[in-house]
């Protein structure tokens, strides 16, 4: 069923027979005018009739495997590329051509050939090289007459395969490198690159390894263990590129904002791996948060801790070091921005609250980092420094959980007011949930660490007053776990007030934080641990 086989077939009137005919007509090979290239079924196919094409394909493979007539494999086909091209700059090809000898190898001995250093480029067609006599007119290694060197040059990827293996070994002038060293360094823990190399670049430097693994160079049989794709950047949606003449230069970002900014906000706007859309307005947010992390350096530093400073601190290290060994920089740089705006608030800062935050912005925001780890009091550079460490035992779970709390509740107000469509809002009524609650939930909590059946946990946690409550609440509960707070805070309603300014001068209007048991409001009923009820006038 290919339409070229079934135009020789017509040609040179060779029967036709059908192997693939459609579910709902049949076919004639007599009256057809082209191949039938759609799915079907199979016919004249003895037991496998009837059995549609793709399945058949796999049928037929079992059944040669079966009676040892065949069996299933993959191939693979190594796709070819350029070995030369006519341009200057490139690994010289070691081959003269003599009129006597013929095409005659350069001797190892007399390798590497290099480039000519002082060679003058004009303008003009063809290879420059051809245009330089003192390269190309050469003596033959065979004869010693005149000979003249090939002027073509090696693709760059020739190097780029396998000079990863050299960096191993760079000043060893007697081989190719050193199989112990290669052997120890190698293979190459990260290899990142843009996914346009998948049929180039990646196949050609596993080509090589291979190859000299096979001649017993290496022991390795991949270059690399692993494989990272960065994203593309676009501008008015297309690829930022020099010939499109959509480039934003360095020069110039640097110029109005600093290039610390532009390494920001490249590295926030969106996970490495993805595409993104490069935008002059966007960039103006990271400009404002660096200028916020300067300011820091200005508050007043205290030796006394801060408990709840000290359990930011070290979830803040905690996050950032696995975000950025997991190639999450934009996720590790909304927990710095989370933590630089904690330390914004308050009136007074540690030093070493200060240097975590300045060394964990080192990678992002080099120039900044190191004016802020000299303001704080230190000469040495930021950037010579250990990575800081975080202390499990110092991150306190109710500071988070407490912390979530009041973003969880802002987030929720946000989303209250877009859907009440209320453009001011006068006073906000927040209900905290009711006693009984959080009593439940941590009963419940416990109970699911024993069993998820639904029955049994009921009668385990089951208080007769809320017995109606309670049984419509625990599958819904135990259906979707994410409903239920890590830690329950028992004294939401503390929480809630102490931070209560803060969120009137969110939404420029009065904030009442009520108890839901103390409230005939028929939506305080709805809140629940970890979830307020939310009333908008």
């Amino acid at each position: 069923h290919d339409q070229r086989d079934f135009e020789f077939a017509k040609k040179y009137n060779i029967p036709i027979k059908i192997v693939i005919t459609p579910t709902d007509y049949g076919l004639n090979p007599e009256k057809m005018t082209r191949a039938y290239l759609d799915d079907g079924v199979l016919t004249n196919s003895g037991d496998f009739n009837g059995i549609g094409n793709r399945d058949a394909a796999n049928e037929i493979t079992k059944f040669l495997a079966k009676n040892r007539l065949g069996k299933k494999t993959a191939q693979y086909k190594l796709r070819d590329w350029l070995i030369s091209r006519q341009r200057f700059w490139g690994c010289p090809i070691p081959i003269v051509y003599c009129e006597k000898c013929g095409i005659v190898p350069v001797p190892e001995k007399d390798l590497p050939v290099k480039l000519p250093e002082d060679f003058k480029f004009t303008i003009g067609k063809g290879n420059p090289l051809e245009h330089c006599k003192e390269f190309v007119n050469t003596k033959c290694p065979k004869c010693k007459g005149k000979a003249k060197r090939e002027t073509d040059t090696m693709d760059t990827f020739v190097d780029s395969s396998w000079y990863f293996l050299r960096y191993c070994d760079a000043s060893n002038n007697k081989e190719i490198f050193d199989k112990n060293k290669v052997n120890y360094w190698m293979p190459v823990d990260m290899y990142i690159g843009g996914k346009e190399h998948a049929t180039m670049h990646l196949i050609y430097f596993r080509f090589f390894t291979k190859f000299l693994r096979d001649i017993g160079l290496l022991k390795i049989d991949e270059p690399t263990l692993n494989l990272f794709n960065q994203g593309m950047l676009h501008k008015n949606n297309v690829v930022m590129s020099k010939s499109k003449g959509n480039v934003v230069t360095q020069d110039e970002i640097a110029e109005k904002y600093g290039i610390d900014t532009a390494r920001f906000f490249l590295l926030f706007v969106a996970g490495p791996d993805k595409d993104m859309e490069w935008d002059d307005k966007a960039i103006m947010g990271s400009y404002r948060f660096l200028n916020k992390v300067a300011a820091l350096s200005e508050k007043n530093i205290v030796s006394s801790k801060d408990a709840k400073l000290e359990s930011k601190m070290h979830k803040t290290v905690k996050l950032v070091t696995e975000n950025i060994e997991n190639f999450k920089l934009n996720t590790a740089l909304v927990h710095l921005m989370e933590f630089a705006s904690y330390l914004g608030s308050k009136d007074d800062v540690t030093k070493n609250s200060l240097e975590a935050l300045a060394l964990l912005l080192n990678p992002f925001a080099p120039h900044l980092s190191e004016e802020l780890w000299e303001k704080v009091g230190n000469k040495q550079f930021a950037s010579l420094q250990k990575w800081p460490k975080y202390d499990e035992n110092k991150i306190d779970k109710k500071i988070d959980a407490e912390d979530e709390l009041i973003q969880n509740t802002v987030s929720d107000i946000i989303s209250v007011i877009k859907l009440a469509n209320v453009e001011k809002p006068v006073k906000i009524r927040l209900f905290t949930a009711e006693k009984w609650k959080y009593d439940f939930f941590k009963k419940l909590k416990k109970e699911m660490e024993k069993t998820r059946n639904v029955g049994d946990i009921i009668k385990a946690v089951m208080v007769k007053e809320h017995g109606k409550d309670i049984s419509a609440l625990v599958p819904k509960l135990v259906k979707d776990t994410k409903r239920i707070p890590e830690v329950i805070i028992e004294n939401e309603f503390d929480v809630l007030n102490e931070n209560k300014k803060m969120i009137e001068k969110e939404f420029n209007c009065e904030v009442e934080v009520i108890k839901a048991e103390k409230s005939q409001e028929g939506k305080a009923k709805q809140a629940m641990p970890g979830k307020v009820a939310i009333l908008i006038e």
